[in-house]
């Protein structure tokens, strides 16, 4: 009789009207009760109401109020925390499987079952990839899940990699090899391997993209420049666009670095061996003639040619380094040829450094950390490595090289892959300038340096350009990392654009296309024109594709990193060690701290800093701390910090300042 009672209805619209609903993100607690953090407030979950949800789950909610508390009722899941995750196997007393997710917010042992295709014994604390089947909010009584793939046994020394791989869905095999290679020549190759190319690198690097030669350009017999010949190789002879390797290479774009050991792009038999510059080998290669004076500026445009040529030594970056640095019993060029090559890219690489240093940006010398892994995937040892003149060496002709390949694409096929960066955030420019002012600026030349770091001016090649040489004149780091926080990412654009972080008004890179899928593109592009060709625009897809992947590595690089500083951190706890570190990061919780021996990063809680957490207020927009409204630590500052807490299983690094 009341089903269809308009004042039944009117009333329960009205019931609805009257309830407050917020939306926002599940926050757990080490108890059974947890938070809901919206835009503006948080509120408590009750433990009742936590059993419907996981940390993490974005939900809606009804707020209860009584006086000055307030609790929420879940009224329904708007994106959960879990779809396809990574977890442990656990099994119940009854033998029943379990997940653990491999989060360190999520405590929930989830019930599950196991795909039919997944055909491993599951075994205690193995490794799996898993998809959530059921979850309470969507009309289901509890949260169930499906193994869909097993990673790797719980023993396996080898988990940091293969876990993360899995969790970012990288391939962990090289690409599929073909039973036999065919060149395909459309271009008639020139013969150069009378030319003494040479190669310089890692030791352990098989897949060798570039090969150098150089001479000097003289006049009436007075030097007024060099001639640079950069042989780079050309996998794209071996690969028809249409093949089952280039649509591998085109879903990878990227060869993987990882600790101990590469998953390449492309094939081991062709990165690691028919395309690879090694010595004395006749090699295809795609080659540009690039002449500069002796101030290093470019004199006209590149030369592309397809062509022939074979690497007379393959050289080690260290042995170079040394022979050129003097150091004591440093490695000698084994013949005069060598020996020649050598000092003329050597004299070559310093007047374009100084080139770089006049008209573009010189990159900040930071050192790269390696791990030295033991043959059970353990680490040994971690390295910090600087840019020796030999890396240099190579690193400058790689540069002009880009330089020149990005304006031959230009001028002849219109379209790229160009690597580009605009520098400042739009949105972030004035609080770039407002910074700088704030900084830099005296009462004497406020107005001068107002006009000097406008917006607009920041936004241009040449106004950024400005600004970063004077900050260089500046030794505090807290400049150079404040600033970091108001840039754009680097983006792979179709059309020519500058890339402000170089320094450039254009820059390509086709140098390592064993390795890059990009290269691979833009190899084809100059072939093209080559031919006298018509070209097609890049398509978006593959500079959307470049971008993502180029992400994905970046965070699988990080947390394999993050997995094994754990691992090597852990045994030093109970020795109470302490490291000199640098603050990367101020956050509401914390700071973070970079250990500058070995690059670990160490989370230092608030609540070990100062007693009272009402003195301390955390400033985003200096990124520093404040204490009783001093400034107590900012990023960039210099700290020393004790190993507190390693927890392997969370990779969660904690310490403590040292006063």
């Amino acid at each position: 009789m009341f089903q269809n009672n308009p004042l039944l209805a009117q009333l329960k619209q009205q019931i609805e009207a009257s309830k407050e609903y917020v939306e926002g993100s599940v926050k757990s607690s080490d108890k059974s009760y947890g938070f809901l953090e919206c835009e503006k407030e948080s509120f408590f979950i009750p433990p009742q109401e936590m059993k419907k949800v996981m940390h993490g789950d974005k939900v809606r909610a009804v707020v209860k109020r009584e006086g000055d508390k307030a609790q929420v009722e879940i009224d329904s899941l708007l994106e959960p925390m879990l779809e396809r995750f990574i977890a442990q196997v656990k099994f119940n007393k009854d033998g029943k499987l379990q997940l653990a997710v491999d989060h360190p917010s999520i405590k929930n042992l989830i019930p599950a079952n196991t795909q039919k295709k997944v055909t491993e014994q599951l075994a205690e604390n193995d490794w799996v990839v898993a998809q959530l089947k059921t979850h309470p909010l969507r009309d289901d009584r509890f949260f169930f899940a499906q193994v869909t793939q097993f990673i790797c046994k719980a023993d396996d020394n080898f988990a940091p990699w293969w876990v993360t791989l899995a969790r970012h869905e990288q391939p962990r095999e090289p690409v599929k090899s073909e039973p036999s290679y065919e060149l395909r020549d459309e271009l008639d190759r020139q013969d150069l391997t009378s030319l003494y190319f040479t190669t310089i690198d890692s030791p352990s690097t098989q897949d060798m993209d570039d090969a150098l030669f150089i001479e000097p350009i003289s006049e009436n017999g007075t030097q007024t420049g060099w001639r640079l010949v950069v042989a780079i190789a050309d996998p794209t002879a071996y690969i028809p666009e249409t093949s089952n390797i280039e649509k591998a290479a085109r879903q990878r774009c990227f060869t993987n670095y990882l600790p101990g050991f590469n998953i390449p792009m492309l094939p081991r038999e062709l990165s690691d061996e028919r395309c690879s510059l090694v010595p004395n080998e006749k090699r295809p290669a795609l080659v540009a003639y690039i002449e500069t004076d002796l101030a290093g500026n470019m004199l006209n445009e590149a030369k592309f040619i397809s062509a022939w040529v074979e690497s007379k030594a393959k050289l080690a970056y260290h042995k170079v380094s040394d022979y050129l640095e003097q150091t004591e019993n440093a490695w000698q060029p084994e013949n005069p040829e060598v020996k020649q090559q050598i000092d003329w890219l050597h004299q070559f690489t310093l007047a374009r450094i100084e080139w770089r240093n006049k008209n573009a940006l010189l990159f900040k010398e930071q050192g790269d950390y390696t791990f030295e892994l033991n043959e059970d995937g353990s680490v040994r040892d971690i390295h910090i490595e600087y840019r020796r003149i030999a890396n240099q060496m190579i690193e400058e002709s790689m540069i002009l090289a880009n330089i020149c390949a990005a304006q031959y694409l230009q001028n002849h096929a219109k379209t790229g892959v160009f690597n580009t960066h605009s520098g400042f955030d739009a949105k972030n420019l004035e609080a770039a300038k407002t910074f700088l002012l704030d900084t830099l600026a005296t009462d004497e030349n406020r107005a001068e340096l107002a006009e000097r770091y406008s917006a607009e001016r920041l936004a241009t090649l040449e106004g950024y350009c400005e600004m970063r040489r004077d900050i260089e004149q500046f030794g505090e780091n807290f400049l150079e990392m404040r600033l970091r926080r108001y840039l754009t990412f680097a983006e792979f654009k179709a059309e020519c654009a500058p890339h402000l972080g170089l320094g450039i008004s254009h820059y390509a890179t086709w140098t390592s296309p064993i390795r890059k899928y990009g290269d691979m593109v833009n190899h084809r592009l100059i072939k093209q024109t080559l031919l006298n060709q018509p070209t097609c625009t890049v398509d978006e897809s593959i500079l959307a594709r470049l971008q993502e992947a180029r992400k994905q590595n970046r965070l699988v690089e990080r947390d394999i990193a993050d997995w094994l500083y754990a691992r090597y951190l852990a045994p030093m706890v109970e020795k109470n060690v302490e490291f000199d570190g640098e603050i990367h990061d101020v956050s509401r919780g914390g700071l973070r701290v970079k250990v500058l021996e070995n690059g670990a990063s160490i989370f230092v809680p608030f609540s070990t800093i100062h007693p009272n957490k009402d003195e301390m207020q955390y400033n985003p927009e200096q990124i520093a701390l404040f204490i009783n409204g001093e400034k107590a630590y900012q990023i960039g500052q210099a700290v020393r910090v004790k190993l507190k807490e390693v927890s392997v299983a969370t990779r969660s690094v904690v310490g403590e300042l040292i006063s």
